[in-house]
């Protein structure tokens, strides 16, 4: 006589909020942006989980933790973008962070290293315009042709994933559009100043690539750039 085939474990939302350390609203708002959805429903109309949902809160989670966004969760979880090459630009924006981080803490510490001292805001400024030529004799010198080498591979990546961005449908003010946004003007603040207008940017353009090298920045690419560079306008360097 054949047994009947034991019942798979089933979770209720509250359940699987306490299986997975994470609240009920939260399941709520990952079922409404995609990233989750009930395996069944009771006849009462009660959503059911199964294990497979417990193992993708974990993951998103994880993901979470590392710091990406739920669109890149989704994205990643979907297939649509490589987990590695998420992992490499997310990498990228936490070194930026931290280097701008460190010198924050740097110039903090410089300012309060003196216990008697006392920091007026009148003196603020040329303080930190002090500062920032201390800093800038106090770098190495480098090679000019590995900076300018540096300088295009950097630039080159900056229009591989603008160039994803835009091919995917994505909004130029958008999270993954405004990173790449982000390291764009750092490039160009770094040769060419604050400005960042399609102008100046056609300029770097001229001194990072030789002509044949510009491929792939046509007018739609460019006005793109440009629109996420607007988008910036607000936020400091």
């Amino acid at each position: 006589m054949n047994r009947p085939a034991p019942r798979r474990r089933r979770w209720r939302i509250g359940e699987l909020a306490d299986a997975t350390g994470v609240t009920v609203r939260t399941l709520h708002h990952y079922e409404h942006t995609g990233l989750l959805a009930a395996s069944e429903r009771t006849d009462g109309g009660h959503r059911m989980y199964d294990r497979e949902s417990v193992q993708r809160v974990h993951q998103i989670r994880a993901l979470r933790e590392l710091g990406f966004s739920l669109v890149e969760i989704r994205k990643a979880m979907e297939g649509t973008t490589s987990l590695t090459d998420l992992l490499r630009k997310h990498l990228e924006r936490i070194e930026l962070q931290v280097a701008r981080a460190t010198l924050l803490r740097d110039r903090l510490r410089n300012m309060t290293i003196d216990g008697e001292a006392t920091v007026s805001v009148d003196e603020l400024p040329a303080t930190l315009n002090a500062m920032s030529r201390a800093e800038a004799r106090s770098e190495p010198p480098r090679c000019a042709c590995n900076l300018a080498k540096e300088r295009e591979d950097r630039w080159r990546r900056i229009r591989d994933d603008l160039r994803a961005c835009m091919d995917g449908g994505e909004h130029p003010c958008g999270e993954r559009a405004r990173a790449v946004a982000v390291a764009a003007r750092l490039l160009i603040s770094e040769i060419a100043g604050a400005e960042s207008s399609v102008s100046t940017i056609l300029k770097v353009l001229a001194r990072l690539s030789a002509p044949r090298s510009l491929a792939g920045w046509d007018p739609c690419l460019m006005q793109y750039l440009d629109l996420a560079l607007g988008g910036l306008e607000d936020q400091p360097y």
